[in-house]
């Protein structure tokens, strides 16, 4: 006997920039998730190539540069790490271990022009100890005030299209 799928949205296992942490009792009264944009986009991709091979160097060797201060001005730096998402909830690997019932603040980037940052507030349901990495937790957390607006944001990004342009950089 097959089980019926009875899930209300699709799900998508990606690799995004994210942090996540707790909050304390006093900051988990209104939760709405919400999205914000950036218009830097940082990414680890070379521009394509120019037929002027000397601007073609001079042009990648500027990114480059740019690409190091950026970084170096960045206040803190995301995870990347395997992310399995839909419109009402998510599963990721946290370096913390977490309890049933804590809410979750999950700051993700979605690497578009401009970039959209989600800022989205989950409740734990499930936490496991991830097997393949010390002190590692695979969480699952259900979303807390989400709406239409953030919900759209989540199933419209192009995810397959984003873990192969992910993989295939890190591959070059």
């Amino acid at each position: 006997m097959t089980k019926k799928n009875q899930r209300t949205y699709p799900r998508s296992n990606t690799l995004l920039p994210f942090t996540v942490r707790r909050l304390q009792p006093d900051e988990s009264g209104e939760l709405n998730c919400r999205v914000t944009t950036d218009i830097i986009v940082i990414d680890d991709f070379l521009p394509p190539p120019l037929k002027d091979e000397l601007l073609n160097q001079w042009l990648n060797m500027l990114n480059a540069k740019l690409d190091y201060l950026i970084r170096q001005a960045s206040p803190k730096r995301e995870d990347v790490a395997p992310l399995n998402i839909s419109g009402s909830g998510m599963s990721l690997i946290a370096h913390e271990s977490f309890n049933i019932g804590d809410i979750l603040e999950i700051r993700m980037i979605l690497q578009t022009y401009p970039s959209k940052i989600l800022y989205l507030y989950g409740e734990m349901v499930r936490i496991e100890a991830t097997p393949q990495k010390a002190e590692s937790y695979t969480v699952s957390v259900k979303f807390r005030g989400m709406n239409d607006d953030v919900r759209n944001e989540i199933l419209n990004f192009d995810f397959k299209k984003h873990r192969e342009k992910l993989i295939t950089g890190k591959k070059a």
